[in-house]
């Protein structure tokens, strides 16, 4: 299945290896893997711009490789360190919002910072990261199923949880302060009596949630539809009547704002950056709107063993990364002029080992940053986040290598 180089110029793609780059044709194979073997006489060149981060309990520390950091013992992801959510802001910055921990953004020079607030994080799983005004949003909850500190208690349907009006739900950060506000909590939801929001969307204006509680001793869920009258940035931290308008929802409004939709609902920038993967090709894809709300994720082929992927759409730019580490890539960075007259690349980053893999990522001016992280079915060992250097991925490497091949 080996391509000539001409189709291989055709297909302006590459791929980033450890420590090399060079350009290739993508392919399917049917270990649902984005292939690069059918790469040959491709010119190399080095990248050594890149640094790997993994999770501690209390931050972060630089690592050689994934592999070579601390072990960390095997965790349902509600409550294991890792990336919940990321996505970058309207003003170019990157953001990930880290489970048990934090958020980090970076600063001009692609240095992480964390923001901390033990309190909230240490025994809630984060999830749901979304901007309203510039500020990023995010939402709490504790697993009965995992969390001992909430098992809810069947029996007597009751929860460590209950009659507590002023735990967090929705919680902002300002961004100025470095300080994270409550902006809604469960006492406002009316939810003071062991309920759980187990999943929420939000689509700018409403939130779409699904709460978990227990009636007769019977596990019953619930589906709600709210908003807030005043803008989500102004919400006092404490619990007030008329802070939010409840209205009822069922479980097919639910599912039809929460599930996959087909890939040819997508929007047209997503289609076109991806037009290059093989029709029979599986995968799903998770679509954010750089400093939007909740995202939308999309379904390619028959949905079995579908290879995942996120995907952020900037004004300038839109990119997408594999969980394998290829990474799709169109536009132009801040500041930047367009790459390949507006023609999608694609490059591959560092491969992992087995039984990892990438998830979420952001942008934050000329770097990259991607989640990582070990796991086992439902459960996360190891985890962190690889810094590229993606400007003089874009704007060096890619271009001198398409020469390169040329002659």
């Amino acid at each position: 299945m080996a391509k000539n180089a001409d189709n291989i110029l055709m297909n302006k793609i590459a791929t980033l290896s450890l420590c090399t780059i060079s350009l290739l044709a993508l392919i399917a194979c049917k270990n649902k893997k984005i292939d690069s073997d059918s790469a040959q006489n491709i010119p190399e060149t080095s990248v050594t711009d890149h640094a790997w981060y993994y999770f501690t309990s209390d931050g972060f520390a630089t690592a050689n490789l994934p592999q070579s950091s601390a072990i960390q013992a095997l965790k349902p992801w509600t409550e294991s360190l890792r990336v919940n959510a990321a996505n970058s802001d309207g003003n170019g910055r990157g953001w990930l919002l880290v489970n048990r921990l934090g958020m980090i953004s970076f600063d001009e020079d692609g240095k992480p910072l964390l923001f901390q607030d033990y309190r909230l994080f240490s025994n809630s799983t984060a999830e749901n990261l979304f901007f309203s005004d510039g500020m990023p949003f995010f939402t709490l909850y504790k697993s009965s199923f995992f969390n001992e500190d909430s098992a809810v208690d069947i029996k007597s349907s009751s929860s460590s949880n209950k009659g507590d009006a002023n735990r967090p739900y929705l919680v902002r950060l300002n961004t100025e302060s470095k300080t994270f506000f409550p902006a809604v909590t469960y006492g406002d939801l009316n939810l003071t009596d062991g309920g759980e929001i187990t999943g929420s969307f939000y689509d700018g204006m409403n939130f779409y949630s699904c709460v978990k509680s227990t009636e007769d001793t019977r596990i019953v869920f619930d589906y709600i539809k709210w908003k807030t009258p005043a803008a989500l940035t102004s919400l006092s931290p404490v619990t007030q009547s008329g802070k939010v308008k409840l209205s009822g929802s069922n479980e097919s409004e639910y599912r039809n704002v929460k599930s996959p939709k087909n890939f040819s609902k997508a929007p047209e920038r997503l289609q076109e950056l991806l037009a290059n993967i093989p029709a029979d090709f599986n995968f799903i894809v998770t679509c954010s709107t750089a400093g939007g709300f909740s995202p939308n994720s999309f379904l390619s082929g028959s949905g079995e063993s579908s290879l995942k992927a996120e995907a952020i759409v900037a004004p300038g730019w839109i990119c997408a990364l594999f969980s394998d580490g290829t990474t799709y890539f169109s536009g132009a960075l801040d500041g930047k002029f367009i790459l390949n007259k507006g023609e999608p690349v694609a490059f591959r980053l560092p491969k992992l080992p087995d039984g990892f893999s990438y998830n979420y990522f952001c942008i934050s001016g000329g770097k990259m940053a991607a989640a990582w992280e070990e796991s086992d079915f439902y459960k996360t060992g190891r985890s962190g986040f690889l810094i590229v250097d993606l400007a003089n991925i874009l704007y060096s490497e890619l271009p001198t290598m398409e020469k390169s091949a040329q002659k």
